[in-house]
């Protein structure tokens, strides 16, 4: 006996596979969804801007909206579902601005359209404009990225390194550094390197422009050589400037040693979390004229180091206007002895004998 068909039954069951179907596969046309970006002509802008050295390019840079409303949705292992904010991804070339060094894009923060969607974060970069320079078969590897994230979502790529409030000027030294694979087949790469990763990320909520400058020392070249063979205790091995070759189980150069290559300095003056144990301290006066409250008529100037951490005991040497010469050591915050009106602007700044 032949039974018969539901309609209602296979009908539900059809609708329900499709609104599964378009949960599963959810794309820029989506199901009748209309998740096009649409900025209305007052959106906000936010300016990027790289400051490009001859020997660069700028890389290709990957623009992120989300959506809270138009959801990625997706099943997880057990069926269950699984709801993301949407992602909408634009990439887009940086423009050179007339015969400058600078390149420059202009991105609205608000990328409205029905899923109202808002700018996330971009990633950005610059690589090596000529890699066969080094080689008819040299190809770029890594190096010189940058994440910048403008919403409390996570980066594409790993975590939030550097938090900044306002703009965000962003200034980094890069090296030179070619790397030959052996394992898996012979390669030759030029990279960048500096300090960090690959990308290094920022999260700039407040930011409207973005200034990146990117320092390259072309002549400081390090190189390194994979293992040829597995085995244990083969690391790279890399090869410095000054002729000195390291095998220390790190996969990248070391950019201290770089840094104090190319400088005459110590390692440590460069880092700010090491700079304690640096011998040859840069302090500087911070031109700022601060009234003393319970002294009228007088006031101090702060002393601080490269990184702008003031300098607690430190020795200075001060000619003032009135051509009076003050020479002390600063206080526990690295503020100077209370000084007269008539000594302000100094004239001349020294610092004879340095911490002691």
């Amino acid at each position: 006996m032949v039974k018969p068909i539901d309609t209602r039954m296979v009908g539900t069951r059809f609708f329900r596979l499709l609104t599964v179907v378009c949960m599963m596969f959810f794309s820029l046309s989506g199901c009748r969804q209309d998740y096009s970006l649409a900025p209305p002509a007052n959106s906000e802008k936010i300016t990027v801007t790289v400051k490009l050295p001859k020997e660069l390019k700028t890389e290709t840079m990957w623009v992120m909206y989300r959506s809270a409303i138009c959801k990625s949705v997706s099943l997880g292992a057990s069926g269950q579902r699984l709801e993301q904010d949407g992602r909408h991804s634009v990439y887009k070339e940086l423009e050179r601005q007339g015969e400058s060094d600078l390149y420059q894009v202009e991105l609205p923060k608000d990328g409205g359209g029905a899923c109202r969607w808002h700018l996330a974060n971009v990633t950005f970069g610059v690589e090596y404009a000529d890699p066969t320079r080094f080689g008819e078969n040299v190809t770029y590897g890594a190096g010189g990225g940058v994440v910048v994230i403008f919403d409390y979502n996570n980066p594409p790529r790993g975590g939030i390194d550097i938090k900044v409030g306002g703009d965000l000027t962003i200034k980094k030294d890069y090296y030179p550094w070619i790397h030959e694979s052996f394992i898996g087949g012979y390669s030759k790469a030029i990279n960048l390197a500096s300090e960090g990763g690959i990308y290094i990320n920022y999260q700039a909520l407040q930011a409207r422009t973005v200034y990146f400058e990117p320092v390259f020392h072309p002549s400081v070249l390090v190189s390194s050589e994979g293992s040829k063979v597995h085995k244990v205790g083969n690391f790279i091995k890399f090869t410095y400037p000054d002729g000195s070759v390291v095998a220390d189980g790190q996969s990248k150069p070391d950019f201290w040693k770089l840094q104090s290559i190319r400088t005459g300095r110590a390692p440590e003056c460069f880092s700010r979390w090491r700079y304690f144990a640096c011998p040859d301290p840069r302090p500087r006066l911070l031109p700022d004229w601060l009234p003393e409250p319970d002294q009228p008529g007088f006031g101090r100037y702060v002393i601080v180091n490269e990184w702008g951490s003031r300098l607690p005991s430190y020795s200075y040497r001060l000619v003032g206007k009135d051509d009076r010469t003050y020479e002390e050591k600063t206080d526990v915050d690295g503020f100077t002895d209370p000084l007269p009106d008539s000594a302000h602007p100094v004239r001349e700044v020294d610092f004879p004998v340095g911490r002691r």
